[in-house]
């Protein structure tokens, strides 16, 4: 299995600093490590990064919020997964 962080950096390599930022964090914080998951974790992450105004800061709470959201569509990923 390659390992996820490689193909993220390959992957989403013109992703701006926040967006890989936030990708690299959620993988860590909820221990993926499945490569395949990486659409699924970026469509979230660009939810929340993609039109983030450069003049307001980032802040915890927004990382706290990005990460929830991204474990929750993994999950809800895995499990339609299992079904099919």
């Amino acid at each position: 299995m390659k390992n996820i962080y490689k193909v993220l950096e390959k992957k989403y390599d013109t992703e701006d600093y926040l967006t890989q930022n936030m990708m690299s964090r959620a993988i860590s914080d909820l221990g993926i490590t499945d490569p395949s998951l990486l659409d699924v974790i970026y469509e979230t992450v660009i939810h929340h990064t993609g039109d983030w105004p450069e003049y307001e800061g980032w802040g915890s709470s927004d990382t706290r919020y990005t990460v929830k959201a991204v474990k929750e569509a993994v999950d809800s990923e895995i499990k339609h997964r299992e079904v099919a």
